[in-house]
Protein backbone atom coordinates (compact mmCIF):
# COMPACT_ATOMS: atom_id res chain seq x y z
CA UNK A 1 0.00 0.00 0.00
CA UNK A 2 1.60 3.22 -1.11
CA UNK A 3 -0.67 5.91 0.38
CA UNK A 4 -0.46 7.40 3.84
CA UNK A 5 -0.56 5.06 6.82
CA UNK A 6 -3.70 2.98 6.50
CA UNK A 7 -6.05 2.43 9.41
CA UNK A 8 -8.67 -0.13 8.43
CA UNK A 9 -11.09 -2.50 10.06
CA UNK A 10 -11.95 -6.02 8.97
CA UNK A 11 -14.40 -8.53 10.40
CA UNK A 12 -13.95 -12.16 11.29
CA UNK A 13 -16.44 -14.98 11.12
CA UNK A 14 -17.59 -13.90 14.58
CA UNK A 15 -18.03 -10.32 13.33
CA UNK A 16 -15.29 -9.13 15.66
CA UNK A 17 -13.46 -6.09 14.33
CA UNK A 18 -9.72 -6.31 13.74
CA UNK A 19 -7.88 -3.02 13.79
CA UNK A 20 -5.20 -2.85 11.07
CA UNK A 21 -2.38 -0.31 11.00
CA UNK A 22 -0.23 -0.62 7.89
CA UNK A 23 2.76 1.65 7.42
CA UNK A 24 3.38 3.33 4.10
CA UNK A 25 5.74 1.29 1.94
CA UNK A 26 9.22 2.78 1.67
CA UNK A 27 11.45 2.55 -1.38
CA UNK A 28 15.15 2.07 -0.64
CA UNK A 29 18.17 1.65 -2.91
CA UNK A 30 21.42 0.63 -1.25
CA UNK A 31 24.59 2.48 -2.16
CA UNK A 32 27.29 0.45 -3.92
CA UNK A 33 30.29 -0.06 -1.64
CA UNK A 34 32.68 -1.81 -4.07
CA UNK A 35 33.53 -0.84 -7.65
CA UNK A 36 33.54 -3.02 -10.76
CA UNK A 37 37.31 -3.61 -10.69
CA UNK A 38 37.15 -4.86 -7.09
CA UNK A 39 34.28 -7.18 -7.97
CA UNK A 40 36.23 -8.56 -10.94
CA UNK A 41 39.25 -9.26 -8.73
CA UNK A 42 37.07 -11.06 -6.15
CA UNK A 43 35.57 -13.27 -8.85
CA UNK A 44 38.93 -14.00 -10.45
CA UNK A 45 40.50 -15.07 -7.15
CA UNK A 46 37.72 -17.45 -6.18
CA UNK A 47 36.28 -18.58 -9.51
CA UNK A 48 37.66 -22.14 -9.45
CA UNK A 49 35.83 -23.13 -6.27
CA UNK A 50 32.47 -22.71 -7.98
CA UNK A 51 33.41 -25.43 -10.46
CA UNK A 52 34.80 -27.84 -7.88
CA UNK A 53 33.65 -31.45 -8.07
CA UNK A 54 32.69 -33.11 -4.79
CA UNK A 55 33.86 -29.93 -3.11
CA UNK A 56 37.52 -30.83 -3.58
CA UNK A 57 38.52 -31.36 -7.21
CA UNK A 58 38.96 -27.92 -8.73
CA UNK A 59 39.89 -27.04 -12.32
CA UNK A 60 43.05 -25.07 -13.01
CA UNK A 61 42.77 -21.31 -12.72
CA UNK A 62 43.37 -20.74 -16.42
CA UNK A 63 40.58 -23.18 -17.35
CA UNK A 64 37.92 -20.80 -15.96
CA UNK A 65 37.19 -17.72 -18.02
CA UNK A 66 35.32 -14.74 -16.58
CA UNK A 67 33.23 -13.72 -19.57
CA UNK A 68 31.54 -10.70 -18.00
CA UNK A 69 30.78 -8.95 -14.70
CA UNK A 70 27.71 -6.71 -14.59
CA UNK A 71 26.04 -4.69 -11.89
CA UNK A 72 22.33 -5.26 -11.24
CA UNK A 73 19.91 -4.10 -8.58
CA UNK A 74 17.81 -6.91 -7.11
CA UNK A 75 14.54 -6.04 -5.34
CA UNK A 76 13.45 -7.51 -2.03
CA UNK A 77 10.27 -6.86 -0.08
CA UNK A 78 10.71 -6.69 3.69
CA UNK A 79 8.03 -6.44 6.35
CA UNK A 80 7.81 -6.51 10.13
CA UNK A 81 4.45 -7.00 11.78
CA UNK A 82 2.91 -7.52 15.19
CA UNK A 83 -0.38 -8.98 16.35
CA UNK A 84 -1.97 -8.04 19.66
CA UNK A 85 -5.00 -9.85 21.01
CA UNK A 86 -6.69 -9.08 24.33
CA UNK A 87 -9.38 -11.74 24.75
CA UNK A 88 -11.32 -13.95 27.09
CA UNK A 89 -10.41 -17.61 26.86
CA UNK A 90 -13.15 -20.14 27.53
CA UNK A 91 -12.39 -22.40 30.48
CA UNK A 92 -14.12 -25.20 32.35
CA UNK A 93 -13.36 -25.41 36.06
CA UNK A 94 -13.77 -28.66 37.97
CA UNK A 95 -14.72 -28.24 41.63
CA UNK A 96 -14.63 -31.27 43.88
CA UNK A 97 -17.54 -31.40 46.36
CA UNK A 98 -18.62 -33.64 49.20
CA UNK A 99 -19.79 -37.15 48.46
CA UNK A 100 -23.13 -36.46 50.18
CA UNK A 101 -23.88 -33.31 48.15
CA UNK A 102 -26.92 -33.53 45.86
CA UNK A 103 -26.84 -29.85 44.82
CA UNK A 104 -24.31 -27.03 44.95
CA UNK A 105 -25.30 -23.36 44.91
CA UNK A 106 -22.62 -20.93 43.66
CA UNK A 107 -23.18 -17.24 42.85
CA UNK A 108 -26.90 -17.78 42.87
CA UNK A 109 -26.82 -20.75 40.50
CA UNK A 110 -27.61 -24.34 41.31
CA UNK A 111 -25.43 -27.17 40.00
CA UNK A 112 -25.93 -30.91 40.06
CA UNK A 113 -22.74 -32.75 41.01
CA UNK A 114 -21.60 -35.65 38.88
CA UNK A 115 -19.89 -38.80 40.03
CA UNK A 116 -16.41 -38.98 38.48
CA UNK A 117 -14.04 -41.92 38.26
CA UNK A 118 -10.41 -41.08 37.50
CA UNK A 119 -7.39 -43.14 36.61
CA UNK A 120 -4.02 -42.45 38.16
CA UNK A 121 -1.19 -44.39 36.54
CA UNK A 122 -3.74 -46.84 35.17
CA UNK A 123 -5.41 -47.42 38.54
CA UNK A 124 -9.02 -46.35 39.04
CA UNK A 125 -9.26 -44.12 42.11
CA UNK A 126 -12.21 -43.94 44.48
CA UNK A 127 -15.19 -42.19 42.81
CA UNK A 128 -15.91 -38.61 43.90
CA UNK A 129 -18.38 -35.88 43.10
CA UNK A 130 -17.62 -32.61 41.30
CA UNK A 131 -19.37 -29.78 39.51
CA UNK A 132 -18.26 -28.21 36.24
CA UNK A 133 -18.21 -24.42 35.99
CA UNK A 134 -17.95 -22.68 32.63
CA UNK A 135 -15.97 -19.46 32.75
CA UNK A 136 -13.52 -17.26 30.90
CA UNK A 137 -10.02 -15.99 31.63
CA UNK A 138 -8.74 -12.71 30.22
CA UNK A 139 -5.49 -13.32 28.30
CA UNK A 140 -3.01 -11.21 26.29
CA UNK A 141 -1.67 -12.90 23.14
CA UNK A 142 1.18 -11.36 21.10
CA UNK A 143 2.93 -12.41 17.89
CA UNK A 144 5.81 -10.69 16.04
CA UNK A 145 6.89 -11.51 12.48
CA UNK A 146 9.80 -10.46 10.26
CA UNK A 147 9.61 -11.65 6.64
CA UNK A 148 11.59 -10.98 3.46
CA UNK A 149 10.79 -12.13 -0.07
CA UNK A 150 13.18 -12.10 -3.03
CA UNK A 151 12.09 -10.93 -6.47
CA UNK A 152 10.69 -14.38 -7.30
CA UNK A 153 8.47 -14.32 -4.20
CA UNK A 154 10.54 -16.92 -2.35
CA UNK A 155 10.93 -16.34 1.37
CA UNK A 156 14.48 -15.74 2.56
CA UNK A 157 16.14 -15.09 5.89
CA UNK A 158 15.78 -11.32 6.39
CA UNK A 159 19.03 -11.24 8.38
CA UNK A 160 20.88 -12.30 5.21
CA UNK A 161 20.04 -9.03 3.49
CA UNK A 162 22.95 -6.58 3.62
CA UNK A 163 22.68 -3.41 5.65
CA UNK A 164 23.93 -0.33 3.83
CA UNK A 165 23.36 3.42 3.49
CA UNK A 166 20.47 4.30 1.21
CA UNK A 167 20.56 6.48 -1.88
CA UNK A 168 18.90 9.87 -1.21
CA UNK A 169 16.94 9.75 -4.49
CA UNK A 170 15.97 6.09 -5.04
CA UNK A 171 13.51 6.71 -7.89
CA UNK A 172 16.17 8.61 -9.85
CA UNK A 173 18.75 5.86 -9.33
CA UNK A 174 16.38 3.15 -10.54
CA UNK A 175 15.41 5.18 -13.59
CA UNK A 176 19.07 5.65 -14.52
CA UNK A 177 19.71 1.92 -14.06
CA UNK A 178 17.06 1.00 -16.63
CA UNK A 179 16.99 -2.76 -17.24
CA UNK A 180 19.75 -3.24 -14.66
CA UNK A 181 17.08 -2.71 -12.00
CA UNK A 182 15.24 -6.00 -12.00
CA UNK A 183 11.52 -6.34 -11.63
CA UNK A 184 9.52 -8.08 -8.94
CA UNK A 185 7.63 -11.11 -10.16
CA UNK A 186 4.71 -10.27 -7.86
CA UNK A 187 2.93 -7.09 -6.72
CA UNK A 188 4.52 -5.61 -3.57
CA UNK A 189 1.08 -5.54 -1.92
CA UNK A 190 1.24 -9.35 -1.89
CA UNK A 191 3.64 -9.11 1.05
CA UNK A 192 0.93 -7.65 3.30
CA UNK A 193 -1.24 -10.71 2.64
CA UNK A 194 1.70 -13.01 3.37
CA UNK A 195 2.63 -11.33 6.64
CA UNK A 196 -1.02 -11.05 7.72
CA UNK A 197 -1.57 -14.78 7.14
CA UNK A 198 1.62 -15.58 9.06
CA UNK A 199 0.90 -13.25 11.97
CA UNK A 200 -2.85 -13.12 12.59
CA UNK A 201 -3.62 -16.46 14.18
CA UNK A 202 -6.25 -16.57 16.86
CA UNK A 203 -5.78 -19.12 19.64
CA UNK A 204 -8.49 -21.74 20.20
CA UNK A 205 -11.32 -21.38 22.72
CA UNK A 206 -11.84 -17.66 22.19
CA UNK A 207 -14.79 -16.13 23.94
CA UNK A 208 -15.20 -12.37 23.87
CA UNK A 209 -12.50 -10.20 22.27
CA UNK A 210 -11.61 -6.97 24.05
CA UNK A 211 -9.04 -5.67 21.55
CA UNK A 212 -7.37 -7.02 18.42
CA UNK A 213 -4.72 -5.17 16.41
CA UNK A 214 -2.63 -6.19 13.41
CA UNK A 215 0.16 -3.70 12.71
CA UNK A 216 2.76 -3.65 9.95
CA UNK A 217 5.58 -1.63 11.51
CA UNK A 218 8.02 -1.96 8.60
CA UNK A 219 7.06 -2.17 4.94
CA UNK A 220 9.91 -1.68 2.48
CA UNK A 221 10.84 -2.39 -1.13
CA UNK A 222 14.63 -2.63 -1.05
CA UNK A 223 16.95 -2.72 -4.05
CA UNK A 224 20.45 -3.97 -3.30
CA UNK A 225 23.41 -3.92 -5.76
CA UNK A 226 24.66 -7.28 -6.96
CA UNK A 227 27.51 -7.95 -9.36
CA UNK A 228 26.86 -11.01 -11.48
CA UNK A 229 29.83 -12.74 -13.03
CA UNK A 230 29.31 -15.12 -15.94
CA UNK A 231 32.08 -17.71 -15.87
CA UNK A 232 32.77 -20.64 -18.17
CA UNK A 233 34.84 -23.76 -17.76
CA UNK A 234 36.77 -23.80 -21.06
CA UNK A 235 37.41 -27.53 -20.74
CA UNK A 236 33.85 -28.71 -20.13
CA UNK A 237 31.78 -25.77 -21.41
CA UNK A 238 29.99 -25.51 -18.06
CA UNK A 239 28.73 -22.01 -17.24
CA UNK A 240 28.17 -20.56 -13.77
CA UNK A 241 26.60 -17.26 -12.72
CA UNK A 242 28.38 -16.00 -9.62
CA UNK A 243 26.60 -13.25 -7.62
CA UNK A 244 28.70 -10.89 -5.50
CA UNK A 245 27.07 -8.46 -3.08
CA UNK A 246 27.90 -4.90 -4.08
CA UNK A 247 27.74 -3.88 -0.43
CA UNK A 248 29.64 -6.59 1.45
CA UNK A 249 31.61 -8.17 -1.45
CA UNK A 250 30.34 -11.57 -0.27
CA UNK A 251 28.49 -14.29 -2.10
CA UNK A 252 24.72 -14.04 -1.98
CA UNK A 253 22.39 -17.01 -1.89
CA UNK A 254 19.12 -15.08 -2.06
Amino acid sequence: MCGDNVLAASTSAKEEKIEEIIQKRKLMVHKVAIDLETAENIVDRGKTRFFAKLGLLRPRHEEIEVESVQLFYDPFVVAKASYFLDFYEKKTYRVKVGDEASEVVLLGQTFKPKVVKERVKGIVTRPHKEVLLDGQERVIHKVATHIALNRMGREIDPTELPSAPAQPEPEKVLKECGDKARKLRFPPEHMINVVRKRTVKRPPNIGRIAKEVFEVTENALVYTPIYEARCQNLKTGEIKIIPICGVTSKMLFL
